[in-house]
Formats: structure tokens, C-alpha cells, sequence
């Protein structure tokens, strides 16, 4: 922390010791100024020795002073009590060096003896001149300390947050990457399924959505987050993967406002969501089962909803299931909870029709300039 900004670029200057002899230099030549102008030009006016004791004693001062400063250091540590009383006890004693050396000099110089009535006079100004110097000092020193404190407390909250940000990313990414492990080895099983029964065709077609799939998630594996926009094409690319295996049992519906696929959300927020949907909804019934996955900004939020009105089991038992399982529901709300902490809600449970229903709300936020400009590069 400098007391002089635009100082060059000197570390002789910028350091603490240099700013020290700046102050004292500039102190002492301003008393010496204003002792010249309100005594000695009042009182000799156009004579050089009293002019010459001015500047001298003013050199003095700044020695004496020094030894203060050393005194003042060295107690600065110590209890109050006995830094109060060092300080005291060192002002009155560099006052009274300061008031000699004055009056011998100025006798030295003009061969005139002070008279010891007026010693009270001389003493009484050099506490006052080192009583405002210690002042200074001290006052200095707290505002160095304060500074000092909060730039410590800046830097102890940047670490802070720095490790939390690193501990969260660190766990949307083992998040993430739980959901391909368990996604890959559902879809390997289905393929394996047609396989036995000589579904060829099928199988095949399976094989290759799902390599499609993994590419994408390849190509986005560094990514914890990317935009709604992105999110919904590999949705549709499971879905795929998922309408070979159940045919017309299985309907989607997506209904993303334009506003709203700009948002930036979680890598692979939904497709968890669809998934539970098809093994709870579609899996559990003959029938046809539709999926509607819903986006909407609403001034400074946004709102998704992925819904199905597949019958399956009881509302409650397909949450548990969820939930057991540790995909689903509880990888979603612990990967919303690292990216926006508390600032989301995740709400689910049985439609008043038919079916379930999974809403989140979290922040609106589009791609930073450069954001955008680093996915562009990439």
C-alpha cells in the first residue's frame, strides 16, 4: 500500500523506508517554512543566521524524530499500557533533546543567550511538534494496518471462493459424468435384447443413434454447462434411441419458447428427467405415452417442465424408485445445487390428470461475450 501513487516506479521510493524519509524530508522542510515565514521573517527579518537556525533546527528535529520512530516501533507490539506510557515518556524526552539542541545552537549561532524564563516557552513547542509528529505516525501506521486487514480478508474470501467454485465443479463434473455410464449401459442392454431375438435391423439402428449420442456428449464432455438450445438436441438424440425401442409407444412433444433456448443451463439437465419419465411412464404401459418437455423465460428466470401421462406406479413409489437409484431427481437437484445454490426450485409429483411431473425454476442467463466467442473458437 503506497502513501504516494504517482511516485515513479522506483522500489527505492515505493518501498515503506522510502515513503518514511519522503514524509520526514517533506514535515520538517514545511515547519521549517512556517517557522520562517511566522517567526523569523516577523522577527529578523533579512537576516541570514536566524534564517540558517531555522533550517537547522528543523535538520535536528528530524534526527531526534527518527529516534522516536524507533522507540515508537519497538513498543508497537507491546500492551496498550505500556505503549501509551513508551510513547509519552518519549515524546518528553525528544521534546526536551530537541529544545536543548535548539537553544545551544541558536546561542552557538548569535551569541546570544536565551533567558531561562523562556526555556517553558521552547520546551511547550517542541511537545507540540513531536506531539503531532507521533500523531502522524501513529495515524499512519492504524491506516496501514487497516488496509493491510482488508486486503488479507479480500484475498482470504478470493480463496474462498475459489475453492468452493473448484469443489463445485469438481462435483458437476463427477455428476455428469455418473449419467453416461448409466445411460450407455441401459441402451447396450436394449441393444443386446434385439440382438436375441434377431432383431438385427433394429439393434443396428440403435448402435448408431447411440454412438451419435456419445459423440455429442464427447464433444461437450469439458462443458458443465451449455444452452438450452444445445440441451434439447441431444434430448431429441435419446429420444431417438428410445422411439427404436418402444415404436408408437412413445410420443414427444417439446415446447421451447426462442427467448428461452438461449438460456444457459446444466450439461445434460433434462435428459435424466426423460429418462426416469420413459422408465416410470412409457415402460410400465401398453399404451401410448406421451413426454412434453415445456421452456419458458419469465422476466429474469427461467422455466422447465418435463411432464408425462404414462400410468406406471404409484406417483410416490416412482420418486423413491428416482431417488434410490441416485440418478434422476437426485443427480438433478444436486447439480442444480452447485450451479446456482440456493437460488433454484426443483418440484415434482403425480399430474392432477394423469402421469408426473418434474418443474424447475432457476436464473436466467445467456453467454457472456466471451463465452460465446471461446465456443465459437472451439
Amino acid at each position: 500500500m503506497s502513501l504516494f501513487p504517482n511516485l515513479p516506479h522506483s522500489p527505492a521510493l515505493r518501498s515503506r523506508e522510502g515513503q518514511y524519509w519522503i514524509s520526514q524530508v517533506v514535515g520538517w522542510a514545511g515547519l521549517a517554512l512556517l517557522s520562517y515565514l511566522s517567526l523569523t521573517l516577523w522577527y529578523n527579518p533579512g537576516e541570514l543566521v536566524p534564517a540558517f537556525h531555522t533550517i537547522l533546527q528543523s535538520v535536528l528535529g528530524l534526527m531526534v524524530s527518527h529516534v522516536l520512530r524507533l522507540v515508537s516501533r519497538w513498543s508497537w507490539r507491546k500492551p496498550l499500557s505500556l505503549r501509551v506510557g513508551v510513547n509519552i515518556l518519549g515524546v518528553a524526552m525528544a521534546a526536551l533533546v530537541w529544545t536543548a539542541l535548539r537553544l545551544q545552537t541558536f546561542t552557538w549561532l548569535t551569541g546570544e543567550v536565551v533567558n531561562p524564563g523562556d526555556w517553558g516557552g521552547w520546551f511547550f513547542a517542541s511537545m507540540m511538534v513531536f506531539g503531532s509528529w507521533l500523531f502522524c505516525y501513529h495515524a499512519v501506521k492504524f491506516y496501514r494496518q487497516a488496509i493491510e486487514q482488508r486486503e488479507r480478508a479480500q484475498q482470504e474470501k478470493v480463496k474462498r471462493l475459489e475453492a468452493e467454485a473448484l469443489f463445485r465443479e469438481t462435483k458437476m463434473r463427477m455428476l455428469q459424468y455418473q449419467l453416461n455410464p448409466h445411460f450407455l449401459f441401459n441402451a447396450l442392454n436394449s441393444v443386446t435384447a434385439r440382438v436375441h431375438r434377431g432383431d438385427q435391423k433394429s439393434a443396428v439402428l440403435m448402435l448408431s443413434r447411440i454412438g451419435e449420442f456419445l459423440r455429442l456428449s464427447l464433444e461437450q464432455d469439458e462443458r458443465l454447462q451449455h444452452t438450452l438450445e444445445e440441451e434439447e438436441e441431444m434430448v431429441c438424440l435419446y429420444l431417438e434411441i428410445e422411439k427404436a425401442r418402444f415404436g408408437d409407444r412413445l410420443v414427444t412433444h417439446f415446447r421451447i419458447d426462442e427467448n428461452a433456448s438461449r438460456a444457459v443451463v446444466p450439461t445434460l439437465l433434462l435428459q435424466p428427467l426423460v429418462e426416469n419419465a420413459i422408465k416410470h411412464g412409457v415402460s410400465l404401459s401398453l399404451r401410448t405415452t406421451t413426454i412434453e418437455v415445456v421452456a419458458e423465460r419469465r422476466g429474469d428466470r427461467l422455466h422447465l417442465c418435463v411432464r408425462d401421462d404414462g400410468s406406471g406406479n404409484p406417483s410416490e413409489g416412482r420418486v423413491l424408485a428416482s431417488r434410490r437409484e441416485g440418478i434422476g431427481l437426485n443427480n438433478v437437484e444436486e447439480r442444480l445445487s452447485s450451479t446456482y445454490r440456493g437460488d433454484f426450485t426443483l418440484t415434482y409429483g403425480p399430474r392432477t390428470d394423469q402421469g408426473f411431473k418434474v418443474l424447475i425454476d432457476v436464473p436466467f442467463r445467456e453467454l457472456s461475450f466471451e463465452e460465446a466467442g471461446l465456443e465459437a473458437a472451439e
